[in-house]
């Protein structure tokens, strides 16, 4: 059988930060999270063209949130949104142009969260930062409520419709980091070399200090997921067997695999065009996802 090969824009992308990145995964956090956002500033570069959607920054019980409405009038559907980062860097600007690409592709309110950040805030801070955010929206009574997350915000977002699903409709998932224990196979043959590293992944995990996998109960009882992974991401495995085992518990899910892509590719959709075609897959997949429930 033969073996998927990395996108070449996505191998120039990669090739460009391995020259450029200077600070290494257990740095000072405040220079991680510098040369992240920079990092995110380089890949934005040139910017996507403007959708008209239109953003507000607001706080939300002393959470800091932005709040991403579409064109025309307001919507009655809300995607409560978790920037990713390893819970250490990230935050509502380096989330941005994800957040976005959702309302207009969904076609829904976003509320972006500017979540606590380990290691100064290590778990739950984020989660229940995150939390209230969800239960505000819930309260505005929307006509369907999603969550959505990347890389860590993956893990904040399944935690979410874990612990409000009966609130939540409908979860998505990009390449989440799953489970602390770091033991399957992608950890190993994805450790170095495409751009997320399982050392940094360790750094994150102890900074976090979350005490184990997102913890899920029923999972029958889960809501309706999307789940998108990248092939050479030391954490593709976590992620396609949590949408395995959605599957099996009878949850409405759609797995989505980007078998040329790394991790981190709903950041690099200016530079990749596979990166834009496997986002935009994702969110219409959510936005069906969201139609089938309204429409039932």
């Amino acid at each position: 059988m033969r073996q998927p090969s990395l996108d070449p824009a996505a191998a120039l992308v990669i090739e460009h930060l391995s020259r450029n990145l200077t600070v290494g995964h257990d740095s000072e956090p405040d220079q991680l999270r510098k040369e992240f956002a920079a990092t995110i500033a380089w890949l934005r570069e040139p910017a996507a063209p403007a959708t008209g959607v239109r953003a507000e920054d607001r706080t939300i019980e002393s959470v800091p949130v932005r709040v991403y409405t579409p064109p025309g009038a307001d919507r009655p559907d809300v995607v409560v949104y978790l920037h990713g980062g390893g819970w250490v860097v990230g935050g509502l600007d380096t989330g941005d142009a994800i957040a976005r690409a959702i309302c207009d592709i969904v076609d829904a309110t976003v509320v972006s969260v500017d979540y606590r950040l380990a290691p100064e805030h290590p778990f739950p801070a984020a989660l229940t930062d995150c939390a209230t955010v969800v239960r505000w929206a819930a309260d505005r009574r929307p006509r369907w409520l999603g969550v959505a997350g990347d890389s860590a915000g993956g893990n904040l977002a399944a935690a979410l419709a874990n612990e409000f699903s009966a609130l939540v409709g409908g979860q998505l998932l990009l390449y989440p980091a799953l489970d602390p224990r770091q033991d399957t196979a992608s950890y190993r043959t994805f450790a170095e070399g495409y751009h997320l590293t399982s050392a940094a992944m360790a750094y994150y995990w102890r900074a976090y200090a979350m005490p184990g996998p997102v913890s899920h109960g029923d999972l029958a009882a889960l809501p309706a997921a999307v789940i998108a992974t990248a092939h050479f991401d030391p954490l593709h495995d976590e992620g396609q067997g949590y949408a395995a085992r959605l599957v099996e518990a009878g949850v409405p899910t759609v797995y989505l695999p980007s078998p040329t892509l790394p991790h981190g590719w709903a950041d690099m959709t200016d530079r990749v065009p596979a990166a834009a075609r496997a986002l935009s897959s994702a969110a219409t997949a959510f936005a069906e996802l969201r139609d089938r429930a309204v429409l039932r």
